[in-house]
């Protein structure tokens, strides 16, 4: 998730304001997503919205957004929506981006409505007389939401916000297996609709739950569309590369430098907000002062330490051999001590 969000504002994302699109489904027609090729054509067809949306008040516009493909709802259930990570306007052909106000939800619900219709009806999920009978409900089950808006410069924000979009469909530390029953509780925040904030499952219907997320081979659970594509990103130079200073830019780009766009360090202060380069003594910033590859100086310094034991590691016992001969079995050879450099990325 962290290497994701650098990557996305530092290699496709403009500086400019962007705003987040949520597409949901009815309850009555989730299931019928569940076969996997279905979620990619909701979110061309989210895709398509989106940029007709767009070109009705700026033709000539581009817009540029993101797709992210989730299934998953508080408590791990088989909830497919569409989150959207939207530029909050559209980039005119001479490069300048025009802002433009949001997109009404009442437009994009009736939009997205009649697109999942026309598909499932063409695929026989569905047919006339249950789409009629919801067109005529006062609630449809379609929603749209557009509340969050990040600033032009707020960099941090897109970072955050493209995390949560590709976020995993559970955590670890919310899940719990008792060997007793042979059951897994996962506790999460309250359910909206099964008003409880947890699941107890049997192991086996637990995994099964967990693999309705499971996208299936070659499947695209992120898209890009109009200025963030990647066949657009290829002709042009992208907003926020424009932005560096010339030297970031002409730089070729190696090994070592797309290491170091996500280097641990920084990796591990984000997650644990401890910088693992500070010395824990003085308080000061650690530095490789050298790199040893001698075993005779190495061995100096772990006894110096108080770190150096050669005593011998017993060998495992052969295959049928009398456990009371275990003093006379030969010691496993040490292994010779050796240092490879790696380069400093942090």
């Amino acid at each position: 998730m962290l290497v994701y969000g650098d990557w996305v504002e530092d290699q496709v994302l403009a500086p400019v304001p962007h705003r987040q699109y949520v597409f949901t489904l009815p309850r009555i027609l989730r299931p019928h997503f569940k076969y996997r090729p279905f979620l990619g054509e909701l979110c061309r067809r989210t895709g398509q919205l989106l940029t007709e949306c767009f070109r009705a008040v700026a033709p000539d516009g581009r817009p540029a957004f993101i797709l992210f493909v989730q299934t998953f709802g508080t408590l791990v259930t088989f909830q497919p929506h569409i989150h959207a990570l939207v530029a909050d306007g559209v980039f005119q052909p001479n490069g300048v981006f025009r802002v433009l106000p949001p997109i009404p939800t009442d437009v994009l619900e009736e939009g997205l409505r009649e697109k999942v219709f026309a598909l499932l009806k063409r695929e026989g999920c569905i047919d006339d007389q249950l789409i009629d009978r919801m067109r005529a409900w006062h609630h449809t089950g379609f929603s749209t939401h557009n509340g969050v808006r990040l600033r032009a410069r707020d960099a941090d924000g897109r970072r955050q916000l493209a995390r949560y979009m590709i976020r995993p469909p559970f955590a670890l530390e919310k899940m719990t297996y008792v060997e007793t029953s042979a059951t897994v509780i996962y506790r999460a925040k309250m359910h909206a609709t099964l008003k409880r904030n947890f699941q107890v499952l049997p192991g086996a219907k637990w995994l099964q739950l967990l693999l309705q997320h499971i996208p299936d081979k070659n499947e695209h659970t992120v898209r890009y569309y109009g200025a963030y594509s990647s066949r657009y990103r290829a002709k042009h130079p992208t907003p926020n590369a424009c932005d560096k200073p010339a030297h970031q830019i002409t730089e070729p780009d190696t090994d070592l430098r797309r290491s170091a766009r996500a280097a641990w360090a920084k990796l591990i202060y984000r997650v644990y907000e401890v910088d693992p380069l500070t010395c824990p003594k003085c308080d000061h910033e650690m530095r490789v002062i050298a790199l040893i590859h001698d075993p005779s100086v190495v061995q100096r310094i772990l006894e110096h330490l108080g770190l150096w034991d050669p005593e011998p590691v017993a060998r495992d016992p052969p295959q049928g051999a009398d456990p009371a001969a275990a003093p006379h079995w030969p010691a496993k050879a040490q292994l010779p001590l050796e240092y490879v450099p790696v380069p400093d990325i942090a």
